[in-house]
């Protein structure tokens, strides 16, 4: 059982994707949905970004399982990567100073 906290984190990141799968594009179920991370929650990343970049919401999308959720990764795109780390200080660092 998933438990309170990340359940409602999971659903939050459904609705904020609008219950579309953020890799093709078309509807997925509420019941069949999958979370991806887009940095892998791998050691590297963990040691290099740390646990609350990698654990991020914007580091998570709604995806339909399999292919759509495989094709979210960007942990070994560096460009890609490094934008949304970037991304994620930043929203990190504007709630921080709230």
């Amino acid at each position: 059982m998933i438990p309170v906290d990340k359940q409602a984190e999971r659903l939050q990141i459904y609705y904020r994707d609008g219950g579309i799968c953020q890799y093709c594009g078309r509807p997925v179920g509420i019941n069949e949905f999958q979370l991806a991370h887009r940095i892998a929650r791998v050691k590297w990343a963990i040691k290099k970004y740390g646990l609350e970049v990698i654990e991020h919401p914007l580091n998570k999308a709604t995806t339909h399982a399999g292919r759509c959720n495989d094709g979210m990764l960007v942990t070994f795109k560096p460009v890609q990567r490094e934008k949304l780390v970037a991304e994620i200080l930043e929203a990190i660092r504007k709630s921080d100073t709230r």
